[in-house]
């Protein structure tokens, strides 16, 4: 089965047993009142019954990736990786030509906040973000680009269906 699937049952499985099956059923959705915020994004308030290791200390890769040399764009590399893992369409071109991954070196000034863009043209999609080698940066890496297979999907949509079908999505 496709990772996404593998994870919600795995989910739903540590929901069920922390739970009880009368508010977590062995099939079907996760009661989205369960994770965390109102659009079911923040799920640190379920880590500790999700954790598979719990008696295990939680690691950060930061270290590691500084070892291997990472860069900025090798980071967005592999979240590409892994969106294509799924099924989901490899980055364009344009995509990593257009694209602002770190901040620039001659001196210009830009809003560090990172964000994804689709200019609506059905080909241009870009992310601005100052990206810093680090296991933080990696997570919004990994979100941001997330906004940019939405956009992918949605290019041939009317500009009226282009965003998410729901708010929670973001």
């Amino acid at each position: 089965k496709p990772l996404y699937e593998q994870l919600h049952a795995y989910v739903r499985t540590k929901l069920h047993n922390s739970y009880g099956k009368d508010i977590v059923k062995n099939s079907g959705p996760i009661p989205a009142h369960l994770l965390g915020n109102m659009w079911a994004q923040s799920w640190g308030n379920i880590a500790d019954i999700l954790k598979p290791y719990p008696n295990k200390p939680s690691i950060n890769v930061t270290g590691e990736m500084i070892k291997q040399g990472w860069t900025p764009t090798k980071m967005f590399q592999k979240a590409d990786d892994f969106f294509q893992s799924m099924g989901l369409d490899k980055m364009p071109d344009k995509f990593w030509s257009g694209s602002i991954l770190e901040k620039p070196a001659d001196g210009r000034e830009l809003t560090c906040h990172a964000s994804a863009w689709d200019f609506y043209n059905g080909e241009d999609f870009r992310i601005k973000q100052c990206t810093r080698v680090n296991q933080e940066d990696f997570v919004t890496v990994n979100h941001e680009m997330g906004h940019i297979q939405y956009y992918l999907q949605y290019k041939n949509q009317s500009y009226f269906y282009r965003s998410g079908a729901n708010p929670g999505f973001h």
